[in-house]
């Protein structure tokens, strides 16, 4: 719902603040530095090059503007989560409160920010096709990464169903774009975590002991 009233304005000429979004030399010379350490290493054709380090850098200019909106409250939000996530004396650690402040106040606010992920993968997509896509998408977010954490969890748990494993990966998926509305690499572990509590639920909740399997598949690196 918020996602579609954030479509809607823009759809209609009316885009947030941070849609038009002019932030200082300092700031854009940041962003060059990162969209080039994305790219450079996928040695991709100049024309593709160009097409996607023009997109890129516009988005990243939309998120440091965004950021500067909402930040207050989503920092706020994300020490909820991290206060109900947080075993202290006389205070268990609570996944299910920091679930309701998930839903309640830190999706509501990347919401707003989904329909400019959302254009710019269709962008990237339409221009150079969704594998080169997906390879920009895990250099930005490569730690934790979607692909190498899903692999953990087919490890711990192999014999996961076709259905299971696809409730898995979707949240991953989610995860990695998502993460395409951080500012600080820090907020990607972050975004990536919220998707893994998710998915640690519906591991016990296929029968597998998610916390069992953990702990015997660390020790098994060891």
């Amino acid at each position: 719902m918020v996602a579609t009233v954030t479509q809607k304005s823009i759809d209609q000429g009316q885009p947030p603040a941070w849609w038009s979004a002019n932030p200082p030399d300092t700031i854009c010379q940041d962003i060059q530095q990162r969209v080039s350490r994305w790219l450079d290493p996928l040695a991709l054709p100049a024309n593709q090059y160009a097409l996607c380090q023009e997109k890129l850098l516009e988005h990243y200019q939309r998120v440091w503007a965004w950021h500067q909106e909402v930040d207050a409250m989503l920092d706020e939000a994300w020490l909820e989560w991290d206060r109900a996530r947080t075993e202290k004396e006389n205070h268990p650690k609570d996944e299910l409160e920091a679930l309701t402040i998930m839903h309640e106040k830190i999706d509501p606010l990347y919401a707003t920010f989904t329909p400019q992920i959302h254009g710019l993968l269709l962008a990237l997509k339409a221009e150079v096709g969704e594998e080169v896509t997906y390879s920009i998408l895990d250099r930005i977010t490569r730690s934790p990464g979607a692909q190498r954490t899903y692999r953990a969890y087919l490890e711990m748990i192999p014999e996961m169903t076709e259905s299971e494993r696809s409730v898995i990966w979707s949240r991953m998926v989610l995860a990695r774009e998502e993460s395409l509305a951080a500012w600080q690499e820090k907020r990607i572990i972050k975004i990536f975590k919220k998707h893994k509590v998710r998915n640690e639920f519906s591991i016990d909740g296929f029968g597998y002991d998610y916390r069992a399997r953990y702990q015997a598949w660390a020790k098994s690196l060891k």
